[in-house]
């Protein structure tokens, strides 16, 4: 019996461990890996992972600005400032849709993408060294933890985008003080302090 409730005790303190420690600073450190690569780059921190998620969608066909909107949380403000700066440094283009002329699509430059490679080149021989030195089943339970953890992060991403009370708006369309109301829509008017 002591033997379960030490075994417990110790699982639970590794849990705990990769949960804050391990798992903080693994965050910690990929923000500053993908804030030194934009920075190579002439870019903004997270710029070229927003990028990265343009390319992503791009695969599945024409991609609009309320498209990132919808998949990155952003505001269509930021989403506009995110693909003004991936547009000045040749990274994406606005063009027309190709069926309705109406709209704009945003395009990767695929011709960029040798560029990221090659920043990320020594960081991959570094991480397939350090993949080796696991067996295949180590590296299936790697691969697994890692899928249920970026689900589970994608579960938490979609929670905190949801209205906190019946009626509220997500943070991401959240009015801000001085902003201007969207076309078609009416300026509430201010109540007197």
């Amino acid at each position: 019996m002591a033997a379960k409730r030490a075994s417990a005790k110790a699982v639970s303190e590794l849990i705990d461990s990769l949960g804050d420690r391990l798992g903080r600073e693994l965050s910690t450190q990929s923000v500053l890996l993908h804030q030194a690569i934009a920075e190579r780059l002439g870019l903004k921190g997270t710029d070229h992972k927003y990028l990265d998620v343009l390319r992503r969608a791009a695969e599945a066909g024409p991609v609009t600005p309320g498209d990132l909107v919808q998949l990155t949380g952003l505001t269509s403000g930021g989403v506009t400032g995110v693909l003004d700066r991936l547009e000045a440094a040749g990274f994406v283009r606005r063009v027309r849709h190709p069926t309705d002329r109406r709209q704009l699509v945003v395009e990767p430059v695929a011709e960029r993408y040798a560029e990221i490679g090659a920043l990320f080149a020594p960081f991959r021989e570094r991480w397939a060294a350090l993949c080796a030195r696991y067996s295949l089943d180590e590296l299936r339970l790697i691969c697994d933890f890692f899928e249920q953890a970026t689900a589970l992060m994608a579960e938490e991403i979609a929670r905190m985008q949801r209205p906190t009370a019946p009626g509220a708006a997500p943070a991401s369309d959240a009015p801000r003080a001085g902003a201007r109301p969207a076309r078609g829509t009416k300026a509430r008017p201010r109540r007197a302090p």
